[in-house]
């Protein structure tokens, strides 16, 4: 059963839900199949939404075509806070934070890793790779030629931002002789932004100041050029804007951001429901609203259909509490 809500210029419509709720994914498409891994999991509500929220190590694939979805291997450690890279087929992540758990019920203790994994797709499993120089969560990983790059996000301490830049080359890991060297740090170290390669080159696109002590949302985008080795300031975004990490995408020529925490001016942040797009040269714009505000969802194109699922969001009751709710429309002109 579908439904069809109209908001703002796009027309989405609701299809088969995630198979259980999930809060910063992170997700990749591979050959017309969606892959969304990991993230925050929990059956909490308002006032409590973080009660009893824990990481999740379950992974799904979407089949466009019968609109289903079909649970892969398990993550080797339940995971957050990463955002997925794709070489061929296989894909790749690096650090996060790993078995975190929130309320009474769940037990554990969170903790930040340097651990770096590619999954192979062919050989359903999951091959550990030489660690990050030191621990890190939130931020970006991003794939240049035969270059992974990992830059800045938050260190062991949870808040404080890191402006290291560190490269390691997967043809040196094949043959068995790769290492993590420096490249020019982030100019404006922060945490949860989004990562893009855009025309050969990084952008590292919003994101936030802090994290356990304040969450200050940025509007900026910095663009790292791997052949100078050097960074340059790029369009900002319309508001200070994070959280968007597993919903942010090149697809025709433009980049993509996706629901998130957006914080306007004298606001408290809050989940946004804005569709950014940014051409090439261009600004970024506005293109159109989701059904409701929601951080942190999955999301990406395939075939011509734009795919929303899961994130942190009010239900109908206006309560927050994260979701399992899928919506797809047509990619706006």
């Amino acid at each position: 059963m579908t439904k069809t809500q109209d908001v703002g210029t796009l027309d989405w419509k609701t299809i088969t839900p995630l198979p259980e709720n999930k809060w910063e994914p992170a997700c990749a498409v591979v050959d017309g199949k969606w892959y969304v891994f990991g993230g925050y999991t929990h059956e909490g509500g308002y006032p409590s939404p973080f009660e009893d929220m824990g990481s999740s190590r379950t992974s799904y694939i979407f089949d466009p075509e019968g609109q289903t979805w079909t649970r892969m291997q398990d993550m080797p450690s339940a995971l957050n806070h990463v955002n997925i890279v794709i070489d061929g087929r296989k894909l790749w992540y690096a650090g996060g934070v790993k078995d975190m758990a929130i309320g009474k019920s769940m037990g554990g203790k969170d903790h930040v890793i340097a651990e770096v994994w590619c999954y192979d797709i062919d050989l359903d499993r999951f091959i550990a790779a030489p660690l990050l120089p030191e621990r890190r969560w939130g931020g970006g990983l991003a794939l240049v030629g035969r270059n992974l790059h990992y830059i800045s996000g938050c260190k062991e301490d949870r808040d404080t931002d890191a402006e290291d830049h560190w490269v390691f080359n997967l043809d040196d890991w094949a043959n068995g002789s790769a290492q993590w060297t420096s490249a020019a740090p982030a100019p404006d170290p922060r945490n949860q932004g989004s990562f893009v390669v855009f025309h050969g080159e990084i952008y590292f696109i919003s994101g936030q100041y802090n994290h356990d002590s304040q969450q200050l949302d940025q509007t900026r985008t910095d663009i790292y050029n791997p052949e100078s080795d050097s960074w340059r300031i790029g369009p900002s975004v319309p508001v200070p804007h994070s959280h968007s990490e597993g919903a942010t995408f090149v697809h025709d020529d433009h980049v993509y951001m996706i629901g998130g925490h957006d914080t306007p001016e004298g606001e408290t942040k809050m989940p946004t429901d804005h569709v950014l797009r940014l051409a090439h040269g261009g600004e970024w714009e506005i293109i159109g609203r989701l059904p409701r505000p929601t951080s942190s969802p999955a999301a990406r194109i395939i075939d011509g259909k734009l795919y929303v699922a899961g994130g942190f969001g009010q239900n109908e009751e206006d309560a927050w509490k994260l979701k399992t709710d899928v919506w797809v429309t047509d990619v706006p002109k």
